[in-house]
């Protein structure tokens, strides 16, 4: 059997008896200044139901490695950063759910530098000249005609800007029909510190919609979306800007026992840095997380995947990702 087979016969090793989808996990593209724009996590079209809700900690470290330089202007990111964030959905009629999220961003020189330039030694990886830069430093700058548009400043943990979804179900997924649509609206309320990197200082908008297929033995999700941006000051008065972001993602889940999910997601998003007009900063961003979902109870359940950049000097190098989430209400949930 060659290896494509084997792909498209893994939906059919499921062997749960009682399928549990609870849609894809809430990750996203950690490089820093699209972390200021606001973003509706995936998700699917399975309302949580009046009076039902969720917690979710989730936890996404990332290192980051990127220069480039075009045009007089220029871009640099190195360090690491930690992204925690205190989520809650709530289900406040049967096809509406309003989802809070409260992030937190700590920024760090990190630890991984020489871990990594060894991983890409022995791998004969392209490292982007990490071998030749300082270690365990952090930076993150972005500059238009030799002005500062952008910057995050090292820091210990700080509160980001705040997103609030609002999300309606006209036709939610259930178990007998098993396909779904549903239709989003979000603001971020500018709360994170503009000068420190952490916020745009602005309202950002968002509207996008989200589906759901149930097929023999696995779901397919995804997502597209549109944000109208905020710029930051330092931006607008270098004479640039924040560009508006288009994204859009698929997902995939496969229950291989009641207890244990395989999850594979991609995402595809414009940067909101491409007024700066050069490759490393102007081309999209484009990220595959694969990783597994473990059910610890009927209302616990535990996430891990690893996110990889799959458009080279442009995201991340990698992001682990590691979330709990709880589900509250009469109802533990189950789709």
């Amino acid at each position: 059997m060659n290896v494509r087979a084997g792909l498209l016969l893994l939906p059919l090793a499921a062997c749960a008896t009682d399928p549990h989808y609870e849609g894809p996990v809430p990750v996203r593209n950690q490089h820093p200044a699209q972390l200021t724009v606001q973003h509706m996590d995936p998700a699917g079209a399975t309302p949580l139901g009046r009076a039902n809700s969720t917690l979710r900690i989730d936890n996404a470290y990332s290192s980051l490695f990127l220069s480039g330089s075009g045009g007089g202007n220029s871009f640099s990111m190195d360090g690491e950063i930690l992204r925690t964030s205190f989520r809650q959905g709530i289900g406040i009629a049967d096809d509406l759910d309003l989802t809070v999220e409260i992030p937190f961003l700590y920024t760090t020189g990190g630890f991984l530098d020489s871990f990594l330039i060894e991983y890409h030694d022995l791998f004969n990886l392209p490292d982007q000249g990490r071998d030749t830069a300082p270690k365990d430093r952090f930076e993150v700058l972005a500059t238009h005609q030799g002005s500062t548009a952008y910057q995050v400043k090292a820091h210990d943990l700080d509160l980001q800007d705040i997103p609030i979804t609002l999300a309606w179900y006209p036709l939610p997924a259930t178990r007998e029909r098993g396909f779904g649509l549903g239709l989003r609206a979000g603001v971020e309320l500018p709360i994170g510190d503009e000068e420190q990197g952490f916020g745009n200082g602005e309202f950002d908008f968002a509207l996008g919609a989200v589906g759901e297929w149930r097929g023999p033995g696995f779901t397919l999700t995804g997502h597209a979306q549109h944000t109208f941006a905020g710029s930051p000051k330092s931006a607008e008065r270098a004479g640039t800007g924040f560009r508006d972001v288009t994204s859009l993602g698929v997902g995939i889940e496969w229950p291989w026992s009641n207890g244990f999910t395989v999850l594979v997601q991609s995402e595809w998003e414009t940067s909101t840095l491409r007024d700066l007009g050069f490759a490393r900063v102007a081309d999209p961003h484009w990220l595959l997380w694969t990783g597994f979902r473990v059910r610890v109870s009927e209302r616990v359940s535990l996430d891990a995947t690893l996110g990889e950049d799959l458009n080279t000097y442009v995201s991340p190098d990698f992001t682990a990702f590691l979330g709990v989430a709880v589900r509250l209400g009469p109802s533990p949930g189950g789709r």
